[in-house]
Order: structure tokens, then sequence, then C-alpha cells
């Protein structure tokens, strides 16, 4: 082999060592830009967080029935798909396909809601769910578990467990009645408190609230101040959660017996 054809071979076998190692370092770049570069921003999350899209009100200023997300594309445009996913990782709705994004767009590029439905229209089951965003020209997939979204459409179920004392002499000088509830989801309650010995339905004659978290309260046995007059009174509870369904017990009034009995006190 000649001198000339020896110097070429040589230069190819270097020539190709430089490309591998440039793709290998090329691969290593680009994995690490993947890991580390957020490819949304403007902090998504699901508004509302919490949805009841079976009943759908105004809670806190907002329709509850859906939710929106919202974001843009830091680095460059693209085309989006955006699903929502359940908690076993499964696909319940589309929500987009090949929405085409423009970088640093948000509103109206970059802009999703969801009605708390499957695709084939039915409300999806109580639960937890999460937004996934397809990039695909990147070849990059998203999952929002981070900001869940929560569909809620069953109620609380409060009840009162105990009321002690039942019984209150007037003469006692008694203002501490300890009550006991659950079913209150951690958050506040509402306690009302009903004359029910009088003839009539019964009248709500006080309403007070509980802090969060807790399943005792106490009522000072006053009444607009003062002492609570000789009479019977029933220890009702409301509870309302983050999609503004509100949950009461007893579920009627007048009360049943055994309801009473549970949660009924005597000022005698």
């Amino acid at each position: 082999m000649g001198t000339l054809a020896m110097t070429t071979t040589r230069l190819s076998t270097v020539a190709f060592g430089i490309l591998v190692v440039a793709t290998i370092a090329a691969f290593f770049v680009t994995q690490h830009l993947k890991v580390t570069t957020p490819l949304i921003q403007g902090a998504p999350r699901p508004v509302p967080g919490v949805i009841d899209p079976l009943h759908g009100v105004s809670c806190a200023g907002r329709n509850n029935g859906a939710t929106t997300i919202s974001f843009y594309l830091q680095h460059r445009s693209d085309d989006a798909d955006v699903y929502v996913i359940d908690g076993g990782g499964e696909i319940v709705r589309t929500v987009a396909i090949g929405r085409h994004m423009r970088k640093n767009v948000r509103n109206p590029d970059g802009v999703f809601h969801w009605d708390g439905r499957s695709g084939d229209g039915r409300v999806v089951p109580d639960g937890t769910y999460h937004f996934r965003v397809a990039l695909l020209h990147q070849g990059r997939t998203i999952d929002l578990t981070g900001v869940p979204v929560t569909v809620k459409t069953m109620a609380p179920s409060p009840v009162v467990v105990s009321v002690s004392p039942a019984l209150i002499p007037t003469g006692s000088g008694s203002t501490r009645v300890t009550i006991r509830y659950a079913g209150n989801e951690t958050r506040s309650a509402t306690v009302l408190l009903y004359r029910i010995d009088r003839s009539g339905p019964p009248r709500l004659i006080k309403t007070f609230v509980t802090g969060w978290d807790r399943q005792t309260t106490v009522w000072d046995g006053t009444i607009r101040g003062g002492p609570a007059p000789a009479g019977t009174y029933l220890v009702s509870l409301e509870v309302t959660d983050a999609a503004c369904d509100t949950g009461r017990w007893p579920s009627r009034l007048p009360p049943s017996p055994a309801e009473l009995a549970r949660a009924g006190v005597t000022v005698r």
C-alpha cells in the first residue's frame, strides 16, 4: 500500500473516531437537557383544583363543573397533544390533538379545558387525575403529576357522634357542652342549634363554626349572650367540601328519636 493510501486511511479512521465521539457527546448533552431543562413554563396547575362535573355550582367565584390549565413553551414552538390521566396511568380523555403552540405564547395557544368527563361523555369516577402533555416534534412527554385535579361528586356525610352532657340543670351554671362529630373530611364544620320542644317546626337559634381538622367542639351553653332558656335542643352539623358540595346531619328535620337521643340537649 502506498504512502498516500495509508495516510488517507489514517485520516478516515481519525475522522470516523471524531464523528463517533461527537455523536456520543451530543447524545449525552441531549439527555442532560432532557432531564434538566424545563419544557413548559407558567406554573401550570388546574384551576379549580377540585371539580364536581355532576352538579357544577359556583365555588369561590368559579363554576366548579370544569377545570382549566394553561402554560407556554419555553424554548421553541411545537405541536402538542394533551391528555387527562387517571390514577392507574390510563388516558381517560384526549383534550387536544396537534395543538400548535408558539414559543412564549400562553393565551390562547396553551389554554386547555376539561369538563370532568371521559371520551364517551360520562362523568369520570371520583378520584385524582393529572394532565399529560406530549410535544410531538421534540418527542417529549410531560406528566403534570405534581399539580393534580380532583373529581369529587359525593357530598360529605357528617354525623354528630355524641353530645355531653345531655342534661343541663338551669341552676348548675354549666357553660360547656362537648360535641363529638365525624365525617367532616378534615374540614371545618358548622354547628346548627335548633329548639325543638315547642309546637311547629324546629327553629334555628344559633350557629357557630368549628376549627379545621377537628372532630370535637364545645357549645358554651349560651344563646344571644345569655344562658340557654329551659327547653330541648338539637345539635345539627353541616360540612361543605372543596367542591362546594354540602352535607348535613340529620338529613331531615324533625330528627328521628334515635338522632335526638344522640344529639339532644335538655336545659331544665
